[in-house]
């Protein structure tokens, strides 16, 4: 009797975004999780005849949203696709999810068609940070479906343009912040919250299409909670004074902001000797409130205060330390 072939199950320790570019897809990056793109519908209920009986059958098919976790290594091409959107300039987009396994050969993949980006989550920046951080991206995507592997062979990470090294610069400890016309020193900046930047993403069912369209819609710039050092606090307070006491609510009270993603080999901690990864500029940017962190008595700690600012557009910059 013939022996079965059996197909082994395997492990995917590798996953890769690929986007079209030209006709062809684009490698983009490793990713370091994936979550959603899940298959679905709703029931619809029919209810027939004289003993009760409900018959059920799927309705439009739905998909789930994607959430990716990257690193600072991704390409250009998807941070102009991420700062497009910032922008109210949607750029939709094609491309793959893709899994590999310990050799980097291709085990699955995952084709979205149209996607739009919902959400994009930034990392709490903290100078005490030790453990590394990544930006979690979310999209949505008019069609998903599940293709053959090709079976294709990827590079290995340390092969492929340095990714490995790359991914190692940055840690969320290496960071400025500054806002024109206040901030003294940018490298005293202690802390910055984490923000999520929002698009709304309007479904538009269209009666011959079973799959939905999916179009752009007002994107939402979170308020910032920045922690610097109470010696610092002086010319914040007097902005708020002027801006919130005594109501001056003029153009001139509005600043402009930045917030650098640093390589780890920046010389001296918040120092700009070397080009950033990551640059977010903020515009019109105003101060809501400010106050102490928690005082302590039985603690020997730093004075600081926490500050409440909002700001109403937030620009997004690749660096030219990604791949």
């Amino acid at each position: 009797m013939a022996a079965q072939t059996r197909t082994r199950p395997y492990i995917s320790s590798r996953f890769v975004l690929e986007l079209d570019d030209s006709g062809s897809s684009q490698y983009m990056g490793t990713l370091q999780t994936i979550e959603g793109g899940t298959f679905k519908s709703e029931p619809l209920e029919e209810k027939v005849g004289g003993n009760g009986a409900v018959i059920k059958y799927p309705g439009r098919p739905k998909f789930e949203d994607v959430t990716i976790q990257v690193g600072m290594t991704m390409a250009p091409r998807f941070w102009r696709w991420l700062a497009k959107s910032f922008s109210y300039d949607a750029q939709r987009v094609d491309g793959s999810l893709v899994a590999l396994d310990f050799d980097n050969r291709e085990r699955w993949r995952r084709r979205f068609s149209n996607a739009l980006i919902r959400e994009v989550t930034f990392p709490t920046l903290d100078g005490a940070a030790k453990e590394p951080a990544y930006l979690t991206v979310k999209f949505a995507v008019e069609s998903l479906k599940e293709e053959q592997s090709g079976s294709n062979q990827y590079p290995g990470e340390q092969q492929y343009k340095d990714e490995w090294e790359r991914q190692r610069m940055w840690l969320p400890s290496m960071f400025t912040f500054k806002v024109d016309g206040i901030s003294k020193d940018p490298a005293e900046t202690c802390k910055i919250d984490g923000f999520t930047i929002k698009q709304e993403i309007i479904e538009n069912p269209i009666g011959k299409f079973l799959e939905n369209n999916k179009e752009p819609g007002r994107v939402e710039f979170p308020n910032l909670a920045v922690t610097i050092l109470q010696r610092d606090a002086g010319p914040w307070m007097k902005w708020w004074d002027a801006l919130v006491r005594e109501g001056k609510h003029v153009l001139s009270q509005q600043h402009t902001g930045h917030i650098w993603f640093l390589p780890r080999d920046a010389v001296g901690s918040g120092q700009l000797q070397s080009k950033p990864l990551l640059t977010l500029d903020l515009f019109g940017v105003t101060i809501l409130g400010l106050g102490p962190v928690k005082h302590d008595s039985k603690q020997l700690q730093l004075q600081k205060v926490k500050l409440d600012l909002a700001c109403e557009r937030i620009d997004l910059k690749g660096g030219e330390g990604t791949v």
